[in-house]
């Protein structure tokens, strides 16, 4: 695309900087939309092997057991939520 900003049929510098900036800016947004994508199919993965856990501890006769995979899965459903967050507010 050739600016609008032209001297003889060709470019100007101005132009030129301006297309970088909006093929810059393009980037970044892309990068962010990609990001959020990754984000919340991290998450969802997350909550899925969180639930399968959850549904194994409630398999289980064991009640120690059943308390340590219940702990550790608020442990890391915390853990997840924190790093998505921190990335989250990265990547706006």
């Amino acid at each position: 695309m050739i600016s609008s900003d032209t001297m003889n049929g060709t470019p100007t510098v101005e132009g030129a900087i301006a297309q970088a900036k909006d093929l810059n800016e393009q980037v970044l947004s892309a990068g962010r939309h990609a990001g959020t994508l990754y984000l919340d199919a991290y998450e969802k993965a997350v909550e899925q092997t969180l639930e399968l856990q959850l549904k194994v501890a409630g398999m289980t006769q064991q009640e120690w057991l059943k308390s340590l995979i219940e702990k550790q899965a608020d442990f890391t459903r915390e853990a997840a939520r924190s790093y998505a967050d921190s990335v989250r507010k990265l990547v706006k």
